[in-house]
């Protein structure tokens, strides 16, 4: 019985957001803005203005602007309560990418008011679908902006809702101040889903980022932090850093100020090799359990530049 109530609680807070654990805002589809691959994840998400890789179609699509070679990325998230999270993406040197982003929740119990065990209702299924497509492109050697498009399918036993919604980032380097790069993305446009016979709005939300790349303590790292304002909810931040122990071996920890079900802290490591990375992130969900992502990360053809993707953002000459 426990077991089922936190599978409730679990499908409350990511179909239809915080309300169900004690925040503001009521939107569905919430799962558009659930985080990916376990590096930006073990950074607490803050990546708007460090999205210099695959994983940019998710975060700010300017940063597809910045990539000048062949990515994609693989991921598993063995989530709380059994619920699972899959997500593949790959970014063009052209500066388009693909990417798709799967949550399942396996077979669900029924349960009524008037039975609340479910035992003669048998059972249900749950998942999310996002298909997406975007592309970056290269204003100036500063200046970059980006598109995404994404296809959307919510089901729930045999109701469906589908729908499209669009992302716009925009990235700038400061020329004055190399090594620092400012984002800002524009998440979730378009109009309502209908969804069993209701219009819903998508989770619209704005994210403004800072990130820094230098040394610390004599080592390579990155800070990152992100200010994230949802249309249903308070702003909350994002807060991350990475360091590099050595030469195959980054350690991160974040803080992610949307996670009410735990205390907020991430964490995590990438093993670092010469055609990409393997990426590991954790994030405790208080009586939920625990999240655990694993990622591997490819990259060829990088003839055309070389760009550690790793620890530091991309120089500021971005025209192609």
């Amino acid at each position: 019985m426990r077991n089922a109530q936190c599978i409730g609680i679990a499908a409350c807070f990511l179909f239809w957001g915080r309300p169900c654990l004690g925040g503001s805002g009521a939107e569905p589809l919430t799962f558009l803005n659930l985080d990916a691959n376990a590096r930006p994840v073990a950074l607490g998400g803050a990546y708007t203005a460090l999205a210099a890789d695959v994983n940019a179609l998710l975060y700010n699509p300017a940063g597809l602007a910045r990539v000048r070679r062949h990515e994609a990325t693989f991921m598993h998230n063995a989530y709380f309560q059994e619920i699972k999270q899959e997500y593949v993406a790959y970014l063009h040197p052209a500066g388009w990418s693909l990417s798709l982003n799967q949550l399942s929740f396996g077979d669900v119990q029924k349960t009524t008011l008037s039975d609340p065990g479910g035992a003669s209702l048998g059972q249900t299924t749950l998942s999310d679908l996002a298909l997406g497509a975007g592309y970056g492109h290269a204003l100036t050697e500063s200046l970059a902006v980006g598109a995404g498009l994404k296809y959307i399918r919510e089901t729930i036993d045999s109701t469906n809702g589908d729908g499209i919604a669009a992302d716009l980032g925009v990235l700038y380097a400061l020329p004055a101040a190399p090594g620092l790069n400012l984002g800002l993305t524009a998440q979730n446009l378009g109009p309502a889903v209908r969804f069993q016979g209701a219009d819903e709005n998508l989770p619209f939300q704005v994210r403004m980022g800072a990130a820094y790349a230098g040394m610390l303590a004599g080592r390579a790292s990155v800070l990152a932090l992100d200010v994230i304002a949802p249309r249903s909810e308070s702003p909350f931040p994002r807060v991350g850093v990475e360091t590099r122990l050595a030469d195959f071996l980054a350690l991160r920890m974040g803080y992610d100020g949307r996670n009410e079900a735990g205390p907020g802290i991430t964490a995590g490591f990438g093993y670092l090799f010469k055609r990409g990375s393997v990426d590991y992130a954790i994030v405790p969900m208080g009586e939920l359990g625990s999240a655990h992502r694993i990622s591997v990360t490819f990259h060829w053809d990088t003839h055309a530049e070389s760009i550690d993707q790793s620890i530091s953002l991309p120089p500021q000459n971005w025209a192609k």
